[in-house]
């Protein structure tokens, strides 16, 4: 066991040469980059209720940064945020269980060019909380249609004449 005093000693010297420490640290992480992650993920998973804690009180007390971070992921994968976002809200159950990452990488190219091109929006043929019938969010289900038309739609869906979509 290690006694009060050595503690406090470690504790002071680590304060001193923190560039050292830092160095050590990134060294050992570097060569043990996923015995590092697959730490970490233990860890969460067993004190989940603790992880959340903190990254809410760290959210709280970091809310400009969380915003810009937030704000990042959202512009360097858009399709992803939305159908979190959705998720969340329960509007999206399951969505990428039927796509492969070519497909999921299609909708972000849909998302990108609506970003790019702001007169247009990435529709759900089938929409997610119809009156009458729900789609999924899937390649399938999208489309993209100028906003002008997507907004006029609203939250219906009308069976093609042909009975495909």
């Amino acid at each position: 066991m290690i006694s009060e005093k050595r503690k406090a000693y470690l504790a002071a010297w680590r304060e001193k040469n923190r560039d050292k420490t830092r160095a050590a640290q990134q060294r050992y992480y570097e060569k043990n980059k996923e015995l590092c992650h697959t730490r970490v993920r233990e860890s969460q998973s067993k004190n989940r209720e603790y992880y959340n804690q903190k990254s809410i009180e760290w959210q709280n007390e970091n809310k400009e940064r969380h915003l810009q971070n937030r704000r990042n992921s959202y512009a360097r994968n858009s399709a992803k945020e939305i159908e979190r976002v959705r998720r969340r809200q329960k509007k999206i159950r399951h969505g990428e269980m039927f796509m492969n990452q070519a497909e999921q990488a299609e909708v972000q190219g849909m998302y990108d060019f609506c970003r790019i091109f702001k007169k247009f929006e990435v529709d759900h043929i089938i929409p997610l909380n119809g009156k009458n019938v729900s789609g999924l969010h899937i390649l399938g289900n999208l489309q993209v249609l100028p906003i002008s038309i997507n907004r006029s739609k609203g939250n219906t869906f009308k069976e093609p004449r042909h009975g495909r979509i």
